[in-house]
């Protein structure tokens, strides 16, 4: 049977009990998702029994993420599902352009889809022994130690390569700072032009017994020409050289063929999380 849902409009500052419960963790480790969002709902029972709550995180280019999703229920998926449906098609009513983690949990595709969202990128995470291959670095460009490159506004403008893509969000200046995310200055790369403006940069964290590598960042304009693999492998040359034979990297909205460009590197697929999207 269908629950009987109501969703209402809810505060973002009243969200962090419910996307603690949702996620699983602490409310003050959630805090900041309250923090980020523009409109938030929640999602009741007849009775006032909260069912679950969703609320939009704006990206700089593809509208809003869905933060939040069904909460657990006793009457189990179909229920879930229902109460995500009705969470999904209200933010996407009242915020036009959204997006949200397919996750299985939160939100199911089965959810999604019911609600008028599509598949249209996914999250992955490789892993794998760390690729050999010397980087080939396209003429006119230069690859250097994110370490050797300071200046916060050029850090920032190359952490914003990554901001048009589907799952991604507004880069902010601590993210550019030292030893954020865990990331080692060292053990990363910046891409600059001939005129010394950002191209693009690949960032890693030593792991215990791998390097986690972020997503490649490459300007909209430059995709496509071999500055993401050139930052990729140069990464993985310092990660070899720092004595990690192994690596992960993450992805989000990567493209068939730079899916397909790592896969040949030796890397494959260990977690995949489809992104549906509604206009």
């Amino acid at each position: 049977m269908t629950p009987d849902v109501t969703v209402q409009p809810a505060a973002p500052a009243d969200l962090p009990p419910l996307l603690a419960a949702l996620y699983g963790a602490p409310e003050e480790d959630v805090a900041w998702m309250a923090d980020t969002l523009s409109a938030a709902w929640t999602a009741q029972a007849p009775g006032g029994e909260v069912l679950g709550a969703v609320g939009l995180r704006p990206s700089p280019a593809n509208g809003a993420e869905l933060l939040g999703g069904a909460l657990a229920h006793p009457e189990g998926r179909d229920h879930e599902d229902a109460v995500a449906t009705a969470l999904a098609r209200t933010a996407h009513a009242a915020g036009g352009r959204v997006y949200a983690f397919a996750d299985g949990h939160l939100f199911s595709a089965a959810a999604l889809r019911a609600a008028g969202y599509r598949e249209a990128a996914a999250y992955r995470l490789l892993a794998g022994p760390t690729p050999q291959a010397a980087p080939q670095v396209p003429p006119g460009f230069t690859l250097r130690p994110l370490s050797e490159v300071p200046g916060l506004a050029t850090r920032l403008d190359a952490l914003a390569t990554y901001e048009d893509r589907l799952g991604h969000h507004a880069v902010t200046p601590a993210a550019a700072e030292d030893g954020a995310g865990g990331y080692d200055p060292a053990l990363s790369l910046i891409a600059l032009d001939a005129s010394g403006r950002a191209a693009g940069i690949c960032r890693a964290a030593p792991e215990e017994g791998y390097a986690r590598i972020d997503a490649p960042g490459v300007r909209p304009e430059l995709r496509g020409g071999g500055l993401r693999a050139a930052l990729l492998l140069g990464v993985c040359a310092l990660a070899s050289a720092r004595g990690f034979g192994d690596v992960s990297v993450e992805g989000w909205g990567d493209t068939p063929a730079e899916l397909a460009a790592d896969l040949a590197l030796g890397l494959g697929v260990e977690i995949e999380n489809p992104i549906y999207a509604a206009p």
